[in-house]
């Protein structure tokens, strides 16, 4: 045997720390990787001290070491891809890989069997390295996802089965340079290359988790601040790009300030929660809905006019104001007020979110438990300066919750 395994030796023992450093995540089968690897690397430090020395034993614990190295492998990949295979599959799959991969090596080198198993071992090492590349990034062909996983890993250990074994060299057959050379890349590349991968997978199902997190605020649920602007700003490119309507609705709680004073900064937490609740369950999927900051919601639309904006709106109102909070034996009644701006040609999502939040003034100003349409006019500096003059305003509620009185209604602009 060449010095070419003892590269894939070193190279395990690299990946070996990363995988165990992984174990402590919540992704599932990390602990059958790192058995994997560690056994990977003990099977082919045997092979080369049997191919050294010439003995039997050290050929026995190599492939012992790489038939369990295998078996943990594939229940890694049980555990990683939540596979419901029967228990019984995995022992199977990995002796007949030993068993395909020792009568190759008997047969010796250039074989017929020899030269197909290389040659599919190779296609399944490329396949398998896609696969879990693609994987969480193709849910729709997910199923074969997970079959082609499998078998080309398979099918690869059958391969690194037959590449390892020193009893393949004294066949006596010639073989292509071409051989030689797959037979090197299994040796080198196909057992790190694998455990490369699914490091890779671990981390990007890691990183999309903590984009996730970060997306969505932690008391409500609904989107954060920059998750919301972000989406605002992708819908609001396309329905620009499409020719098709958009709104956007300021949503602010109304006498949240009392609200904490009265009861408690607890029981503010408990309605700024219930209403998310409320309004993302009403919405049911219509939209991107987060939260801007304190008890203020943003709300896009896209393909709604402003007709169908006000109209879901007053909804929003209407099914607020009849679902109180219940807090022990205590119901706080919640009004939410609204402010409207629809997009036209020539906007910006900023733009549109301040008159959003004039109107919502204006809503405040009127009453509160209403929604109003905002005026059609050009943002400027002294729009900028009066918006953020009105969020100041709204964080003084003057009456308690309770004796605000019950009416709704939508106040509409002309330009």
């Amino acid at each position: 045997m060449s010095f070419l395994p003892a590269i894939s030796f070193f190279a395990l023992l690299m990946v070996l720390p990363i995988l165990v450093s992984l174990r402590r995540t919540a992704a599932a089968g990390m602990q059958f990787f790192c058995l994997g690897c560690a056994l990977s690397a003990v099977a082919i430090a045997s092979m080369m001290v049997a191919d050294m020395v010439s003995a039997f034993f050290p050929v026995v614990l190599g492939y012992a070491a790489l038939m369990s190295a295998y078996l943990f492998i594939l229940l890694g990949f049980r555990g990683l891809l939540a596979l419901s295979a029967p228990a019984f599959l995995l022992p199977a799959l990995a002796l007949a890989a030993g068993i395909v991969g020792l009568v190759a090596s008997l047969n010796g080198d250039g074989s017929p069997g020899a030269r197909l198993l290389i040659a599919v071992g190779l296609a399944s090492a490329l396949l398998l390295v896609a696969g879990l590349a693609v994987l969480d990034r193709w849910p729709e062909a997910r199923r074969a996802c997970h079959m082609a996983i499998v078998i080309s890993a398979t099918v690869g250990c059958a391969a690194l089965v037959y590449t390892l074994s020193p009893m393949h060299q004294t066949a006596g057959l010639s073989a292509s340079a071409a051989f030689e050379f797959a037979v090197a890349a299994m040796q080198v590349a196909f057992l790190p290359l694998l455990f490369v991968a699914v490091i890779l997978t671990v981390q990007s199902r890691i990183i999309a988790g903590l984009r996730t997190t970060i997306a969505r605020d932690g008391l409500t649920g609904a989107l954060s601040r920059g998750a919301l602007i972000e989406a605002g700003e992708r819908i609001f490119a396309d329905c620009l790009a499409r020719h098709r309507p958009l709104a956007f609705l300021l949503l602010d709680l109304d006498y949240f300030k009392q609200i904490n004073d009265h009861y408690g900064h607890a029981c503010g937490d408990i309605a700024l929660k219930h209403f998310a609740e409320t309004v993302s369950a009403f919405l049911d999927g219509r939209g991107a809905f987060g939260r801007i900051g304190g008890e203020e919601f943003g709300l896009i639309l896209p393909d709604h006019t402003e007709e169908q904006a006000t109209a879901l709106a007053e909804a929003i109102c209407r099914t607020v104001r009849e679902t109180p909070v219940t807090r022990v034996h205590q119901r706080i009644r919640l009004t939410v007020s609204i402010g409207i701006a629809t997009a036209a040609p020539g906007d910006t999502i900023t733009e549109v979110m301040i008159r959003a939040d004039l109107a919502l003034y204006d809503s405040k100003a009127d009453g509160r438990d209403r929604c109003t349409i905002a005026r059609q006019r050009q943002v400027d500096a002294s729009a900028r300066a009066l918006a953020a003059a009105a969020a100041q305003l709204r964080q003084s509620d003057s009456p308690e919750p309770e004796k605000a009185a019950p009416r709704q209604a939508t106040r509409r602009y002309r330009s």
